[in-house]
């Protein structure tokens, strides 16, 4: 005898899983939604802020660190190279390669308005959390965002 699908959405609502990917599909929601006045997506976000963190990169492991295709990537750099927030150029490392690098633009916009933006949202998101409950929810994704012992990044 089969689980009737009333059974099995109840267990699906109660999986860790499932609550997981619904927790971060509304907030990639809420920010695509706050983002929209900007005129960049949440991948243009993510983007720059990779390059913030981490400098000069390839397309290829901006790409690997986003969890983005190929094609998808060329896209995304080349929005954001239209709009002045990217600039390619050579890898100083490999002159046969590109590095794309945030331009002076893409570092106001992320000061200034992409930064202060995302964290009012996020505060939005999870302010009703306690302090306490937000470090230890934090803590845990870290976790479980890891790779296990041994194994190498996800």
């Amino acid at each position: 005898m089969g689980v009737s699908e009333e059974e099995q959405a109840r267990l699906l609502a109660r999986s860790t899983g499932w609550l997981l990917n619904d927790a971060a599909r509304a907030l990639n929601q809420r920010l695509e939604e706050a983002l929209r006045a900007t005129g960049l997506r949440w991948r243009e976000y993510g983007v720059l802020v990779v390059l913030e963190e981490a400098g000069p990169l390839s397309q290829q492991e901006i790409g690997r660190r986003l969890a983005v295709d190929r094609s998808t990537m060329v896209h995304l750099v080349d929005v954001l190279e239209e709009r002045g927030l990217v600039a390619r150029g050579r890898d100083r490392a490999d002159r046969r390669a590109y590095a794309i690098e945030l331009t002076g633009a893409g570092q106001e916009l992320l000061a200034h308005v992409l930064h202060p933006l995302t964290a009012e949202v996020h505060e939005r998101f999870a302010g009703r959390l306690g302090r306490r409950d937000r470090a230890h929810l934090d803590r845990i994704l870290g976790l479980l965002a890891a790779p296990p012992a041994g194994e190498g990044p996800a």
